[in-house]
């Protein structure tokens, strides 16, 4: 050794190798051990006595090599990995390297690989594949207080199985401190996964066996942020592992973090935890961090400070109070439909020793299926050229020509009911249907369309009705001509009702009325509105057990969307409206709540009279009593054609109040590029000023005149 090396300096490196070796022996990830081995060689390199660094560099070069090929770089600013960079192309070039360790080569070429990727992402290129699975980030505890952040972008694999006994969870890797700290946490979210899975699961065991599986393998998680994302992995699975007909997938480049708990919420994680996490998630892939709502202030003010010097990276935060808020989040969770065939796959793959004895049983009665002489009317399917009338079994008995190009409908069950209904009108046994018929027909010179008819099982006509009404405003008279839509049926004052609503074609007036079920004659009360009805359900709001008026449309007069909500009993009238459109010789009704939805920025840019209600899509949720309506818009491109896009859904509390705005990831790309083009004003779409100007611009009845929503519990 030469004299000129220093012996306190060899000290030194001995103590950051002890150092080092302590870190593999305990529960830490290997991530923090390159960041220990960083400044380790970094003085290897530059010892002069050659001998010196020979030795120690053989001795530690194939263990650094290991390190580096199972550290994932994400997470690590371009300043350490260019320091990881550079130590691996000296050491690259010192022959004695190259014969104790030849596989190093992969080394270098992993984390060049990694730098080009890198610098794309930091340079705003969202193109780089990733991963599907949800990445949750993991810091590391460790008392050094490494700089950056230690840690990494963790994912789990879940598998479940049915068992006898009860729950199981096992964890790998197994850790005891592991099992300890998320113990609890995977507890609230298999709970809170299985109530959500029976949406879609008709039948679900009690028990199952479920392994959580650490990819990495990084064995230092602590406390319950990984809670939220437990929980949708959780929910993938159930839907995977029973195969029904939907199931939920997580959009690619998604990161998550945040506990929950037993109701649902998306817990905080904490200033200082969430600054680290985004830090860390900045060098990445990850193109989406969701957050807690309570932590999005302190993660964008860290996105904000590291975008001064990388501007271009694009990673949005998307803050989210609950499950249920990031279930609805089309941009991040999408619920799809199986394709049939792959379905089958699934099915058959699961239960192959099932498969074939039905295949062995469906030979030996395929002869009895096909003898199949239930001819009672049970359900109605559609593929835009015909409805078909179909028994319990699904054989059809026989069709109707229904020409349908509106793919809405067609994909949408609910939607449909706007069109068929399967019913026993006179309690026999035997099902009648009642459907909305498209004619065009030549009465006293007046073009009237779509009658409602009621047929029986053998197709004989029973009863039709055409809506016919005529009525005057101020404004101008309204003639008969009237599209048809059905509600719901309800016993009423008695007698069995189907509700329905119809639109005048050429003009404004619609009307909400009943059909007896049995003779198809109209009961007295109909509420007429002075603009169209888009959507109508039945529905006790009040608490009264008894069923009342639910709709949304839009209003001429004022020139705005509408939800409204009147007791049946009370509906004979005209909603309130201005002078000009309200309609003569009817009383005004007493609403149980009245709601006026104005134009948003973007359709008042367009010149749009009115915001645009969807059709046939008002809903009623039983879990919140939330009566939700969704908004929709046309694009400029889409001005001259039937297509258009969602805005928000508009979600009203119990007290009828709007609770939440939930805006669609279509319009918040649209309206933010505006916004960016400097056509339209911040803030941006998707955000909680945007959604406070649609709940501020609201305007709710009471007591005979309009106010907002700071106005309401003043008076």
């Amino acid at each position: 050794m030469q004299s000129s090396f220093e012996p306190s300096v060899l000290k030194n490196l001995e103590e950051e190798i002890r150092k080092i070796h302590l870190i593999s022996s305990e529960n830490h990830s290997i991530k923090l051990k390159l960041l220990n081995y960083i400044p380790l060689f970094e003085k290897l390199i530059e010892i002069p006595n050659e001998n010196v660094k020979e030795a120690y560099i053989t001795e530690l070069i194939n263990d650094f090599n290991h390190t580096l090929q199972n550290s994932s770089f994400e997470g690590l600013p371009p300043e350490i990995r260019n320091r990881i960079k550079f130590i691996s192309q000296k050491l690259y070039d010192f022959p004695f390297v190259n014969h104790t360790c030849p596989s190093f080569i992969n080394s270098v070429n992993k984390i060049t690989d990694w730098s080009e990727k890198l610098d794309k992402i930091l340079n705003g290129n969202n193109s780089i594949e990733t991963d599907k699975n949800i990445f949750i980030p993991l810091l590391e505890n460790s008392t050094d207080q490494q700089k950056p952040v230690a840690g990494l972008l963790e994912t789990l694999t879940v598998k479940i199985t049915k068992t006898k006994n009860e729950n199981k969870f096992l964890i790998v890797p197994s850790e005891k401190e592991l099992e300890q700290l998320i113990d609890e946490q995977i507890k609230i979210s298999w709970n809170v996964a299985i109530n959500y899975a029976k949406n879609f699961i008709k039948k679900l065991e009690d028990n199952h066996e479920i392994v959580i599986h650490f990819n990495k393998r990084s064995g230092f998680c602590r406390g319950n942020s990984l809670g939220a994302a437990l929980t949708i992995k959780f929910i993938e699975e159930l839907l995977n592992f029973y195969n029904p007909k939907f199931i939920i997938e997580s959009t690619d480049g998604l990161a998550l973090t945040g506990g929950l708990d037993e109701l649902g919420n998306i817990l905080s994680v904490g200033k200082k935890t969430i600054s680290q996490k985004t830090e860390l998630i900045f060098y990445s892939t990850v193109n989406q961090f969701v957050v807690p709502k309570d932590d999005e202030p302190a993660a964008r003010e860290k996105l904000n400070a590291l975008k001064t010097i990388y501007p271009e990276r694009n990673l949005k935060i998307v803050a989210v109070e609950n499950l249920e808020d990031l279930l609805n989040r089309r941009n991040i969770i999408a619920i799809r439909q199986q394709k049939a065939i792959v379905r089958a796959g699934k099915f058959i793959k699961q239960n192959t020793y099932s498969v074939l004895a039905v295949v062995i049983f469906t030979i030996i009665f395929t002869y009895l299926f096909a003898l199949d002489f239930d001819d009672n009317p049970s359900f109605i399917t559609m593929d835009g050229k015909n409805a078909y009338i179909k028994n319990k079994n699904g054989k059809t008995l026989w069709s109707i020509n229904y020409p349908m190009d509106d793919k809405y409908v067609l994909n949408d069950p609910r939607v449909k009911q706007a069109y068929f209904r399967v019913i026993d009108i006179d309690e026999d046994g035997e099902n009648e249907i009642i459907y909305i018929h498209p004619q065009i027909s030549e009465i006293q010179g007046t073009t009237e369309l779509e009658k409602i008819i009621c047929i029986n099982k053998n197709k004989k006509e029973l009863w039709s009705y055409r809506f016919a009404d005529t009525v005057f405003s101020e404004r101008e008279d309204l003639p008969p001509i009237y599209g048809a839509k059905l509600i719901d049926t309800i016993t009423f004052n008695g007698k069995k009702i189907i509700f329905c609503f119809s639109n005048n074609g050429p003009s404004f007036s619609s009307a909400v009325y009943g059909l007896e079920l049995k003779t198809g004659k109209r009961i007295p009360e109909t509420l007429w509105s002075s603009g169209h009805t888009m959507g109508a359900i039945l529905k006790d709001i009040n608490n009264d057990n008894i069923s009342d008026l639910v709709m949304d449309g839009i209003d001429n007069g004022f020139e705005d969307g509408i939800i409204l909500g009147v007791e049946l009993s009370k509906m004979d009238g005209y909603r309130p409206t201005t002078n000009e459109y309200r309609i003569k010789n009817k009383k005004q009704i007493e609403p149980i709540f009245y709601i006026r939805i104005p134009k948003n920025d973007y359709e008042i840019m367009m010149n749009f009279r009115t915001t645009n209600i969807s059709p046939n899509h008002i809903n009623y949720r039983e879990n919140d009593k939330r009566i939700i309506t969704s908004i929709f818009t046309r694009g400029p491109r889409y001005i001259n054609t039937n297509e258009s896009f969602g805005v928000c859904n508009i979600e009203l509390d119990s007290n009828y109040r709007v609770a939440d705005i939930v805006i669609g990831n279509d319009f918040r790309v649209f309206r933010d590029t505006l916004v960016a083009h400097g056509k339209l004003n911040p803030p941006y779409t998707d955000t909680r000023e945007y959604k406070e100007i649609i709940k501020n611009s609201i305007l709710y009845w009471k007591n005979g005149k309009w106010v907002k929503r700071e106005e309401l519990d003043s008076q």
